[in-house]
């Protein structure tokens, strides 16, 4: 798992259908908070409006993982939004957070009722256009995530708490290799520092050099704190999940 490194505070994005997903949602976004994960785009309703479209990229664009929700309705196409006339909402938003590299957990719902809000609606001209799309679009999610089934919110629920141990193990393993390539690409500059600072030392040009030193130490400390609270943040997550 990669770690965004636009926020120091681990968070998720919930990517579904909303009219029959919504209590799914809640559910997730819930047990995720639980456990210290800011929740991204949780009440974003499918629009068209540049600026719900803006909210939505940026929502996936400062996650560290997308939770991808799936039931049985394909969900509207919107081109003025998505720029295709064959994905859906949830079809774009997949597709964008591929294309950002985002880790993506993928989940099916198991519809067996006839609630029309769980379905497509049947009088759509679109009907039947969408749910060959539909089919396109989960067999993609299917080869790609090998995804997990649930029947209600709170097994959903359960099921995404369960996970969590070992997306963050992940998440706290690549970041303590980054903060170990952090710690040795200090230990070079200083060292090149060193050995620019010994052929100066008696040259007018000693004192800027010593600014170098002072400007790279003061940009490489930032980044090695940034990173340490990254590693605290996911190490904070998993103290939480083991209670």
């Amino acid at each position: 798992m990669k770690v965004n490194m636009h926020t120091s505070h681990p968070s998720a994005f919930i990517s579904s259908t909303f009219v029959d997903l919504y209590e799914d949602r809640t559910a997730i976004a819930e047990a995720l908070k639980a456990r210290g994960l800011n929740v991204n785009a949780l009440d974003i309703r499918p629009a068209s409006s540049q600026s719900s479209k803006n909210e939505i990229l940026n929502g996936i664009k400062e996650s560290d993982f997308v939770v991808l929700l799936i039931g049985d309705r394909f969900g509207s196409i919107l081109k003025s939004m998505t720029g295709n006339e064959t994905q859906s909402i949830t079809w774009w938003e997949y597709t964008t957070a591929l294309k950002m590299g985002k880790p993506i957990i993928a989940y099916f719902k198991n519809v067996d009722n006839d609630d029309p809000k769980s379905h497509d609606d049947k009088s759509d001209p679109l009907y039947k256009k969408k749910r060959l799309q539909f089919e396109r679009f989960k067999q993609q999610v299917i080869n790609r995530h090998n995804p997990s089934y649930y029947s209600d919110p709170y097994d959903l629920a359960v099921q995404l708490d369960e996970s969590l141990i070992s997306i963050y193990r992940a998440g706290v393993k690549d970041l303590c290799k980054k903060n170990s390539v952090l710690n040795s690409k200090i230990n070079q500059l200083e060292a090149e520092l060193s050995t620019l600072k010994s052929k100066t030392s008696s040259s007018p040009l000693s004192s800027s050099t010593n600014s170098v030193s002072g400007i790279l130490g003061l940009g490489l400390d930032q980044q090695q704190l940034e990173t340490d609270k990254q590693v605290q943040g996911l190490m904070d997550i998993l103290g939480k999940r083991k209670t």
